[in-house]
Order: C-alpha cells, then sequence, then structure tokens
C-alpha cells in the first residue's frame, strides 16, 4: 500500500485551491529576475507565502537555468520546528502530496544511504515530518517550475552538521539540487534584523563558517552543512534577495528575515 503525505500546511501557509496556488507560485517566479548561474544549490525561506513567497521565487526561478529535458532529484533539507530529535530523519513517503497533486520520494536513495551509513544518527520515522511546514513550502515551487523530478525531504533536529554534509555528499549529483530551508533572524526591529542578517549573507558568500556565530538563522545547521560542502567542491555563492516580513506584511516592529542564496561551479 503506498504512503502519501498530506499538506499540514495547506489554508496555513499558502492557499488550498489548487488554481489559486499554482497562479500565486507562477505569479512569485515571473516577477523575479533570472541569473546566470545553473544552481548546485538554493537556500529558501520557509514562511507563509504572503511574507516570503516572493523571495522563494527568485530561488526558484533560477531553477530555469537546468535543463528541462532531464530529470532532476531534490534534496530538501530543513529544520524540524515541531518534534524534538537528536538526528536526522527522512520523509519517507511514497508520495508527498500538495493542492497541486503528488510528488514522488526516492526511496531507492534514501535506502542506499542508510544501508551505506548504519551507524548514522538517521531514522525513517515520519512523525518529525507530518506537521512541519519548513519542507513543505518548497515542493509546491518545485511544481510549477520542473516537470520530471522526485524528491528527498530530510529534516534535522539537534545534530552537528558534519552529519547533514554527509547526507549532501551522498545525493548530490551532476541531477541532483541541493535545497536548504531556512528562515534567517526573528522578531527583531527591521534595522536591527537587517544587520544580524548581514552576518548570515557574508558567511553564504565568503564560504565562511565563522560569521554564522551571528547569524540567527533557523536553518543554520542546513545552511552551515551546504558552506562545507561548497568550499570542499569548489563552488561558488551568492546572495539573490533579501526581504524582511516588514516589507512584504508592512509591520516594521517586529520581523522575520528572508534570504535567497544559490550555489554555483
Amino acid at each position: 500500500m503506498l504512503t502519501v503525505r498530506k499538506p499540514a500546511v495547506a489554508n496555513l501557509f499558502y492557499t488550498g485551491d489548487k488554481e489559486r496556488l499554482y497562479y500565486t507560485v507562477k505569479n512569485y517566479i515571473e516577477k523575479a529576475p533570472l541569473y546566470p548561474y545553473k544552481p548546485e544549490g538554493l537556500i529558501s525561506p520557509h514562511a507563509g507565502y504572503m511574507y516570503s513567497g516572493i523571495v522563494a521565487g527568485v530561488s526558484y526561478k533560477q531553477l530555469l537555468n537546468l535543463d528541462p529535458n532531464k530529470h532532476y532529484t531534490f534534496l530538501l533539507i530543513g529544520p524540524s520546528h515541531y518534534v524534538y530529535l537528536q538526528g536526522i530523519s527522512f520523509g519517507y513517503y511514497d508520495f508527498w502530496q500538495t493542492p497541486l497533486g503528488n510528488v514522488k520520494v526516492a526511496k531507492e536513495k534514501i535506502n542506499s544511504f542508510v544501508k551505506s551509513y548504519p551507524n548514522l544518527p538517521i531514522t525513517l520515522n515520519t512523525l518529525p515530518h507530518q506537521k512541519e511546514h519548513s519542507l513543505e513550502v518548497q515542493v509546491p515551487f518545485l511544481q510549477v517550475v520542473m516537470k520530471d523530478f522526485d524528491i528527498v525531504p530530510v529534516v534535522y533536529g539537534d545534530i552537528d552538521s558534519i552529519y547533514v554534509k554527509k547526507v549532501i555528499d551522498f545525493f548530490k549529483d551532476e541531477n541532483t539540487v541541493v535545497i536548504i530551508s531556512s528562515d534567517l533572524s526573528h522578531y527583531y526591529p527591521d534595522s536591527i534584523a537587517r544587520e544580524i542578517d548581514k552576518n548570515c549573507h557574508i558567511a553564504v558568500e565568503k564560504l565562511d563558517e565563522r560569521y554564522l556565530e551571528n547569524c540567527e538563522a533557523c536553518g543554520k545547521i542546513g545552511i552551515e552543512a551546504m558552506i562545507k560542502y561548497a568550499k570542499e567542491k569548489g563552488l561558488k555563492a551568492k546572495l539573490l534577495d533579501y526581504k524582511t516580513s516588514g516589507e512584504t506584511g508592512g509591520d516594521y516592529s517586529s520581523v522575520v528575515g528572508y534570504g535567497s542564496y544559490i550555489f554555483y561551479k
């Protein structure tokens, strides 16, 4: 019997209406700039679309630089917000469902990883995924931009970034793009948030984890793992877009920061 992860945050973080969702995401992507970089990895925010959708659209617009005739796997990596775990949890379903339809999970690749690393703190228990939004909100963007793809969904808890990097090392190849899900600083006045978030921008663009000490991203472990991977593989990185919820929601007194970043050869 096939297992399907049902959407947990439809009608909360984004509309549950199929047609409206499609055109909302399409609009974010159409308005975003396209840069001349083929993505090896992206960092994209995971808030409600009314707040972070415009920034996420910039990340996903860059997937148009991929070969439209190829099959791709997207390694989705995000923090667990609702379930405490010391380790990594794979979203081990057959399909992930959104209002736009079902997306296949690359279970065979996950099985290979688990066999290759029997001693890592990893689990196929799907409990951390059931209410988690950090990966779910990424999937409709993929469905609008990409034709032929599957996903490897990964959430992590209290764990060293070196283990998340092992996941990237294993899955990343020329037909796999890493997507790190993260918002930036939370609930500071806009001007202070921008100063704090500069540390995240510098860490990524310089591929220097030391600047992450003063970066308050909720997905910092995933970002650090991707920086380590990029440095090792000789990739470059760039900030593509940055906004706060003050700009998108109107309240500048207590904001969340959102960044779009790309890793490329």
